[in-house]
Parts: C-alpha cells; structure tokens; sequence
C-alpha cells in the first residue's frame, strides 16, 4: 500500500507541471460543389515541412505546432490546388477550419499519389471500422498505450464483447474461446496448448502490436471456422519516423514481492527463459517402457538411480517484477523504393504467489440433510515464475508504383515454473501434497506478403506465404504427497502398480508446424456511367502437423516392508534403488499417451459487392472450405485409433449497409459458419490436472459443429476520433462442442456435442469526448468508453443424454454480460496522461455437470471486478515517466457449485470449488526515446 500511497502522491503532483506552449490547427475539408468529404486530401504547413491527409470523414488534425502565422497548401487529384494564408496558432488554443476544394475544369495526366497510411492511431482503426462492410471492433496501438496492458490477452478484453478466460484466452461476445479464429498478419495463428482450442494470447508483448481488429460477422473472405469471431493481431511495419525506444520498468506485487518463495533447482541459465535439457530425461534413458522393461531388474535399479533427485524446492526471496523492452525502426529510400524496418526485443521476469482454495463436493445426501458431501478440500500455496522473451523483425519495401513487399517475423516464448504446497482433506485422510510443474512454450511464424495495383487502382492483388512453428513443452511434472496423522507423517508409496499423479514424474512434448498460402484479387468494374460492382475472389491453403507424445514414471515399493518416513531426498538417494528390499521405478506409459495428427484445408471464395443507390450497399459471397482432419492413436490396451474427418463445406454470407448520412450507418448481415474438433479434444489420451485435481480425456466421436449467424448494428461517428455502436445478433447451433464432466467420484472432465443449441444478445459501444468544443478544458480533455453485451443462450440435448447431463442452461463458457469501461485525461501540454479503466463479465459455466446416480452441479466461473489505474507524464523531450495500480478491487476469482439448485449463487452459501485473490500490482517505469 505504500507504493500505492506514492504513485498517487505523484499523480498529484504532476497535474500542476508545466510543459512548452503549443496550439492546434484541425479541421475539414470538403467538395466545394456537392459538400462531401474529400478523402485522401494533402495537407502541407509551409516553412516547417509538415503534412498530413484527411481521413474517411474529411478531417486533419496538427498538434503542438509553435505559436505563429501558417499558410496552408491543401491539394488533391482532380481538385485545384489551393493556399490559406494567415492562419493563426495561439498557444494552448485549438484553430478549427472549415475548408474546401473546386475540382479541376482541365483534363489531367495520370497522377499517381504513394502515401504510407497510418494504422496505429485510435483515428485510424476507427477509420478502418467505419470503413469495412462486416461487423468489426478493434483497438489501436495508441489505445493500448492508455493502459497497464503488457500483453494481448490483456489488451483485446478492451475490445467490445471480448473477455479472456484462463488468463489468456479469447472469448467473443460470451462464447467459449473454442469458436473464435485467430490470425496473425492474415495468417492463422499458431497453437502452443494441447488441452486448449485456443491461441494463446498471453504470449504477444502488447509493444509488438499495431492494431487488432475482431470481425464477428461471416464473410467470404474471413475464415469460415468461428462463431464468436475472427480475430487478426498486426504487428508493427514501416515506421513514420526513424526510431529507437527503452521501455523498461518494474512493479510490486501485493502478497509476493519480498516474501519466501518456493521454486524447484534450475539450470543456471534459467532467467532467460529458455529450456536448456536441465528437467529431460537423461539420453541413456530407455526409449520406451518394453525397453525399460527388458532392461532386467539391476538395469531398471540404475536407470532409477540416474534421474535427478530434485524434489526439494529453493527457498529464496521474491524479486519485484521486471519488464523491459527495446525497440528501433528506421526508414530509408533505396532509389525510388521506400524501405521501413522495425525491430523489437522484450523481456520480462515475473513472479506470483497465491494462496488458493480449492474444494469438491457430493450431493447425494443434501436432500435429507441439507448439507452437501465433503470429497476433497485443500488449501495450496502457489509459486509461479513467468519469464518471457520475444523478438519481432519486420521489413518492408514500398514501390513507387504503390505495391508494397512486407517480410514478417515474430518469434515469442514462455518459459512457466511453478511450485504448489497442498494441505488438507481427501477422502478419510489427511495430506500435505507438493507438485513441481515447468512448461515451456513458444512460437515462430514469419510471412511474406505483397499488396498490388494495376490498371489505375482498378485491379488490386495482394499474397501471402507463411510457415509457423510452436511447441509445448513439459518435462520432470513432479507429484508426492505426504499422508499426515497427527504429529506424524508418511511418505505414500504405491504397492504393485505405479500411480504417477500420487508419486511420480510426466514429461510431455508437443510439436507443431504448419504452412500456408493464400492469394486475393480484388477487381471494380463499371456497370452504367456511374456505379461499380466490387468482385473479389480468392484461395487459401494450410498444411498443419502435430506430434504429441507423453511418458509416466512412477514409484513403487519393492516390498511392502519398505520404510515410508524418510523426507523425500532421502527416498530417492541411490542406495534405495533396489528392485527386493527398496523402491524401483514403474512406467505406466499407455499407448493412448501419444498421437500424431495433420489438419490440410483448401478455402476458395467469391464475393460481389455492388452499391444500389447512393446509401444502399450490398455483398454476397460463398466460401468453400474442403478440409481433412486426420489423428492416428490407440486405446488403453493399443488398438489403433484413426480418425478421418474430411469433408467439403459450403459456407455462404450476405452482409447490407445502409447509409443514412456520411455519419451514420446501418449494418445487417448472415453467414453460415463451423466449428471443428481441435487435436486434443479428439485425442484418446488422459492427463491429469494436478491444479484442479481432475484428469482431462479427449473423445475420438466427436463432430463439427455448424452454426447460422445474424447480426444487425447501428454506428455512428460524430467526430474522427468519436464513435457509437448498438448491435443485435443471433447464433443458432447444431453439435455445439462442450467441455463437461463424464462421471464418477472425482468426474473426468471430458468433450461432448450437444444436439443444438442458440446465443442472442445486444451490445453497446461508445467512445466520446466529453466536452469536443472546449478542448483546453479539463472535460474537453476528458473521453469517455464504454462497451457492454448482454448475452442470452440455451442448450437442448438428446433425451437419451440430457437424462445423464445438466440441461436447461447455458452453453459452457457463455457469458450473460460483458462489460468494459474507460475513463481519459490527456493534457497535450503537460504531457499527462490518466486512465481508469474497468472490466466484469457474468458467471459462466466452467464445466458441464451430470446426474448420474446423484446430482453434481455445473460449475460456474464467478463474476470478478477489474478496476486499472494508469498515468504518464513527459518529463523532457526523450523520457516519459510511466506506472499504475492494476486490478485495484483485488476481488477473488472463484468457482461455485449450486449444490441446493435454487438457482441463486452465494459465495457464502453455495460451495466454492476454487477462490483465490491475485494481489494487486503496482508499477513504475520509464520510456527513453532519444531521437524524438
């Protein structure tokens, strides 16, 4: 709290500093004759080599320009050049001018215009929404700047109707983050999860990010596999000046920072994040368990003896966190061919500790008593170690002609090491339980794209080929536990067969690459003397190959004499290897631990877009989509598993606009859309969850869910920079694709289709300033956003199912309500920046219950609300003062059970399954730019 105490003493103290003078010329620029908006207008300020062009409503805009006497030079194609003179700045004052252009009596030559648009402002990304003929949202690079946000599963929740589940994945107005699409620079996304359907969105610095726009209506040039939306990260390309940036900066974590913390031994490399071998398997190391097993007993005693006796965590204390990023770019024109490069190295060392409960219930007897079954209830002391380390190169080359060659890279990893102390009830007995776990994660993608012109705009091409790597890594996921009896405890040790997740060691790989193509034309053809028809075609094609593999080694008595008391690096020294009167080592490596599996999609679409009248505007479009989708496995005892999805879809899509005014707008859509299993869920291989004490198992039945969209919005944009939406839609389901509890004491957490299913809601957005007129005023310096769904949805199962299953109720992972929220201050002239901002989603189901025997209820993720406080201030020239309080509430997250059913959900009455409290964060840093 004494950090927080600072950082708004010094908030305070900043609203009083003074920073050079400067004013502001903006304005408008119109047709002289029809009074539309000229779009693309040149702007020039004479003697102080400034420029800029108006955007799709009309409008520039000049800030900090030195208090004086301007003359204007405003040209354009096919319009007279023309210059204002005398146009006044003062200091701190904004000069509005209303202006315009008379086109050109005489014929012209041809004229070509090469400009580098720019994409990363709040003005542009609105710009391009406006613009676009589909339902999209987005959010700006100078957006994310306003916030704490350091990665893009925090930044994207800005979006409307997005939230992150899990820490870092995407849900799209409520849906399961299993029907969203990602793509990165227009090529799919890249997976490093193999429990998830989901990219993983923690893995993408925010600094690396230009823009990210969400496209959540069907059309036919998107990706037909979603039904919550389509969501495409661009990273950063030619910059608008040369540059080079150091953003470095430190934080306090409520709860961690400063206290014990608990990590298991590491190689001495460990702070860069990358897996150097230290936690593999050493290479002399059986290559499976029959050569494990022929080995003979004194061969499996040494191979026993060789694995590392690592179970005993480092004790030291928790460093606060660091972050700290470096980023260059430069511009330089090769001949008549502009070259841009951006460069950005980050890096950052983070540390958590939590407390967590976590809890499972029985309900056969709540009936007669009213009080539920106690299963297992544990508290657990959580260490955890993120250290991340991306690097991203883009170049690119722009040509006189207006085709542009980009060559993307983006390379990110991971590196999670995590040690959790259990204690508490389990079914009769008593236990302290200890789990070490690391993972390693990252991903490589790279794309080489060009954009093209031909035959005077009319013609535009553009390409794509790509290749993407990931990899998951998981090795030495370390399980034992202590059975405690009063003042004694004893190791457990399993007689006869191994139980890995009571005492033992997993080691997961997975690996995954893929490739890609794609090619888009887009073609304007006259029809009459004045309207056009848009005609757009395309093809893509993706080759993608996964290999899974997983190994369990466990620990087993020799004889059952054997003596359980000694601590844990004693049990495992080398002269208790010893397959008669000490402990062996006991593979359980089934045949269903490993798969391999390929996914070959082949999409070609049209589309026709084609205005009827000066305000209507039509697209109709077809995308078809041939796809194979091929796993190869076996079952528990190993008879082949091979599943063969193939199959051809046709997806059609209708997207309307109409213009009410240059303002003002409406949006109606319909598209057909799918859903495929991912690799996991179809895997026949089981892991247990070690954190929330559940194995998870895949099911090779499963099939493609199809859904119908609708959606309907209204937009208006009063001003460059402001915005209001109000959308409706509909989703209708056919195999929806579920996470739900199969059966049992402990239910396996499993993946099942339901027979139908619908989501209808409506959602808001809005970004305003609060007083536009008067914007030397604190109001005027003030915005204001907000965006918020309302979400409805419900699930119909087959009789035969719902008499096993929890019916009557949402889709799993469907939010009711999202909301997302800003509060602004920007003060040009000090330099100062303050930004509220404020996040809540409703409950939502985290897994599906079942009834079978007894009743065991959904679970369902809590509401949880977020409130960030972020401030900036310019201290020179070059160095920006940056910090804030994150997650200032600092509510629980929890799980409940409504073991009663009355529908109403008590975190005092109902069962917690899960809660902890993350801890507050606050943070300070500085960004030198030195050649501002």
């Amino acid at each position: 709290m004494k950090t927080i105490k600072v950082l708004v003493l010094f908030v305070l103290s900043t609203v009083t500093a003074i920073a050079q003078d400067g004013g502001t010329i903006r304005g408008t620029i119109k047709d002289s004759k029809t009074k539309e908006d000229i779009i693309g207008a040149t702007i020039l300020v004479q003697g102080i080599n400034k420029g800029a062009a108006t955007d799709i409503n009309g409008f520039f805009s000049f800030g900090k320009l030195p208090v004086g006497s301007y003359s204007l030079k405003i040209s354009f194609v096919g319009y007279e050049s023309k210059i204002y003179e005398g146009v006044k700045v003062a200091a701190n004052q904004v000069t509005e001018l209303n202006l315009s252009l008379a086109e050109e009596s005489a014929t012209l030559a041809e004229v070509k215009v090469v400009a580098q648009k720019l994409t990363n402002t709040e003005q542009s990304v609105i710009s391009e929404i406006k613009a676009a003929q589909l339902v999209v949202s987005g959010i700006s690079a100078a957006q994310i700047t306003k916030t704490l946000d350091r990665t893009a599963a925090e930044v994207v929740k800005r979006v409307p109707g997005v939230t992150i589940f899990g820490e870092r994945f995407i849900n799209i107005r409520g849906l399961n983050e299993r029907y969203n699409t990602v793509q990165l620079n227009n090529a799919f996304a890249p997976s490093m999860e193999t429990d998830v359907r989901s990219f993983s969105f923690d893995i993408i610095p925010a600094g690396q990010i230009d823009r990210i726009l969400v496209f959540k209506s069907p059309s036919a040039e998107i990706p037909g596999e979603f039904a919550g939306g389509v969501v495409k990260i661009f990273t950063k390309s030619i910059p608008e000046n040369n540059f080079l940036t150091l953003d470095i900066s430190s934080a306090y974590r409520e709860g961690t920072t400063g206290a014990a913390f608990f990590a298991t031994k590491n190689a001495n490399m460990a702070w860069t994040g990358f897996d150097q071998g230290y936690f593999d398997l050493p290479k002399s190391f059986p290559i499976n368990r029959s050569a494990l097993i022929n080995t003979g007993a004194s061969g499996i005693d040494a191979i026993g003896a060789s694995l590392k006796n690592n179970w005993v965590p480092v004790e030291s204390n928790a460093m606060p966190d660091m972050r700290a990023s470096l980023a260059g770019g430069l511009k330089f024109d090769l001949g008549s061919v502009r070259i841009g490069n951006v460069t950005a190295v980050n890096y950052s060392n983070t540390r958590s500790i939590f407390k967590m409960e976590r809890n499972d219930w029985g309900y056969s007897n709540i009936q007669t008593t009213g009080e539920p079954d106690e299963i297992f209830n544990y508290v657990d002391n959580q260490y955890s170690n993120a250290i991340r380390l991306g690097v991203s190169h883009n170049w690119s080359a722009r040509f006189a002609g207006g085709s542009v060659i980009e060559f993307k890279n983006l390379f990110n990893q991971l590196a999670n090491t995590q040690y959790i102390q259990r204690s508490g009830f389990d079914n009769g007995s008593n236990w302290d339980i200890r789990s070490f776990d690391q993972v390693f994660r990252g991903i490589y993608t790279g794309q080489l794209t060009g954009r093209h012109e031909f035959q005077e705009g009319s013609l535009k091409t553009d390409w794509m080929v790509g290749y993407n790597s990931a990899y998951r890594n998981q090795p030495d996921y370390k399980r034992f536990r202590y059975n405690v009896d009063g003042s004694s405890s004893s190791l457990f040790i399993p007689n006869g067969a191994a139980q890995t997740f009571l005492l033992g060691r997993t080691y997961i790989n997975m690996d995954e690459s893929s490739y890609t193509a794609a090619f888009n034309l887009d073609k304007r053809i006259k029809v009459g003397d004045e309207k056009e028809l848009d005609f757009k075609a395309g093809l893509f094609y993706e080759d993608k190959v996964r290999d899974f593999g997983a190994r369990n080694i466990g620990y087993v008595k020799s004889t059952p004499s054997f003596q359980t008391t000694l601590p844990i690096d004693q049990l495992f020294s080398p002269q208790n290897f010893n397959s008669r009167t000490g402990i062996k080592i006991d593979e359980q490596t089934n045949p269903n631990d490993s798969y391999n599996a390929t996914n070959n999609l082949f999409a070609a679409y049209v589309s026709a877009n084609y205005a009827l009248g000066k305000k209507f505007n039509a697209i109709v479009g077809v995308r078809a989509e041939q796809n194979s989708q091929k796993l190869n496995s076996a079952d528990l005892v190993g008879k082949a598993i091979n599943y063969d999805n193939t199959r051809l879809d046709v997806l059609p899509s209708l997207n309307l606009t109409y213009n009410f005014t240059e303002k003002s707008l409406l949006r109606l859509a319909y598209g057909k859309t799918l859903n495929r299993p991912e690799f996991r869920e179809l895997a026949p291989f089981s892991f247990y969850d070690f954190v929330n004490n559940r194995t998870v198992s895949g099911n090779p039945t499963l099939k493609n869910a199809e859904i119908q969209n609708f959606d309907f919005r209204y937009e208006f944009y009063p001003t460059p920079t402001e915005l209001v939406s109000i959308a409706a839609f509909y989703k209708d389901f056919t195999n929806p694709i579920e996470v739900v509890f199969a059966s049992g004491a402990n239910p396996i957490l499993n993946f099942s289709n339901a027979k139908s299913a619908y989501s209808t809601g409506i959602e808001a957005e809005f970004r305003k300033n609060l007083n536009a007129n008067q914007p030397n005023t604190i109001l005027g310096r003030t915005s204001f956003v907000f965006n918020g769904t309302y979400i409805f949805s419900r699930v119909k199962l087959d009789a035969t199912v719902a008499k096993d299953q929890s019916d009557n109720r949402p889709l799993q992972g469907q939010s009711p309500y999202i909301v997302n929220a800003g509060l602004n201050y920007n003060d040009a002239k000090k330099g100062l920046q303050l930004n509220f901002n404020y996040n809540v989603i409703g409950k939502r189901i985290f897994a599906v219950g079942n009834n079978f025997g007894s009743p065991y209820p959904d679970w369902f993720e809590m509401p949880r609300n977020v409130i960030d406080f972020s401030f900036s201030k310019q201290l020179t020239k070059a160095i920006m003062l940056k910090g804030g309080v994150s997650d200032i509430l600092n509510q629980g997250n929890t799980i409940l059970q409504d073991g009663n059913q009355d529908q109403v959900f008590d975190r005092n009455q109902d069962q917690t399954i899960q809660n902890y409290a993350p801890g507050r964060v606050a943070s300070l840093g500085l960004i030198i730019s030195p050649f501002n």
